[in-house]
């Protein structure tokens, strides 16, 4: 797994932390029927197809929130960070 990244799974969501500047928690699923339960903002990776995405939400920011293009660059290193645990559980 990418370094700065603590990673955890509960029954249909998980919880992704970032440890380095701007840091922050947040929560994430994976799938169309576990998006479609969300409510709020939400940030999507699209993955290979639906039932393959990865949603970021939830969002509680130890630093100040970053600028929009920050923003984005950072929630795809979260969903790389997701893919590559993800993958050393299967």
């Amino acid at each position: 797994m990418k370094t700065g990244w603590t990673i955890d799974a509960a029954a249909g969501t998980g919880r992704i932390q970032h440890h380095h500047s701007p840091r922050f928690t947040a929560g994430w699923t994976s799938g169309a029927d576990d998006r479609a339960r969300l409510e709020g903002p939400c940030w999507t990776s699209p993955g290979s197809g639906p039932d393959d995405a990865l949603h970021l939400f939830g969002w509680t920011w130890i630093d100040p929130r970053p600028a929009p293009a920050v923003f984005d660059r950072l929630m795809e290193e979260a969903a790389a960070a997701l893919d590559a645990w993800i993958a050393e559980r299967l």
